[in-house]
């Protein structure tokens, strides 16, 4: 399914980020055009069909949807490696790519949550119940909501999308691509993101605190958290 309906959208994305793209560093490196782009394409969908038939089975929709999306993360970062692209800015592809899927994906539930109210803390409460809902939803996700004072906060006990980039020893992975673009969606929807351990890197759980920043400080951030 991921393939098929989300094939040509990550084909689009993909040849965005990576053609013209000097990678590989200054004295050694090289600059990624079309043909090549389209031979890392080819060898990620390789790598996702061969890792597919071992995609664990999930409770919910959301949860089977996001191993399956993870497992696209091991097949790019596989592509990228037999590219000659070094680990480190493997991870920094994967993640700049992943995060335009991201950002669209979180545009609606900030939208509403903005249409909803003005307190900033309650917006939050809508923008990330509305995430828990779907895809991020129980039994496949296990939350408990915890008290705070200003700032929207709860534990994520079970992520099987950490439980997969685990079982393929890729847990730094996960940290660097999925974890990461936490930081971000919280910049976008106008909060910052306070978070001690994440499960994906071997803590016990994920600690989500969301805390609201100053107007004037959220209007400061760009895309992906960065300066506008």
């Amino acid at each position: 399914m991921v393939k098929r309906l989300g094939g040509p959208l990550l084909g689009v994305l993909v040849r965005r980020v990576l053609v013209g793209r000097h990678v590989g560093g200054v004295a050694a490196g090289r600059t990624l055009a079309r043909p090549e782009v389209g031979r890392i394409l080819g060898r990620l969908w390789a790598h996702f069909d061969d890792l597919a038939p071992g995609i664990p089975w999930e409770p919910t929709f959301g949860s089977r949807m996001n191993v399956a999306l993870a497992a696209v993360t091991v097949a790019a970062y596989r592509a990228l490696g037999e590219a000659a692209i070094p680990d480190p800015e493997a991870g920094e592809l994967i993640k700049e790519i992943a995060w335009r899927v991201y950002r669209i994906w979180a545009l609606l539930p900030g939208a509403i949550a903005r249409l909803v109210t003005r307190r900033p803390v309650k917006r939050l409460r809508i923008a990330t119940g509305l995430f828990r809902r779907f895809p991020f939803n129980p039994p496949g996700y296990r939350m408990e909501d915890v008290p705070a004072v200003g700032a929207v906060a709860f534990d994520v006990y079970r992520c099987p999308v950490a439980e997969y980039f685990r079982a393929q020893e890729l847990g730094e992975l996960c940290v660097g691509t999925w974890c990461a673009l936490d930081e971000p969606l919280a910049a976008m929807w106008g909060s910052a993101l306070e978070r001690q351990g994440t499960l994906a890197a071997g803590a016990a759980h994920c600690d989500f605190r969301w805390v609201p920043l100053p107007r004037n400080a959220a209007a400061a951030t760009g895309e992906g958290g960065r300066p506008a």
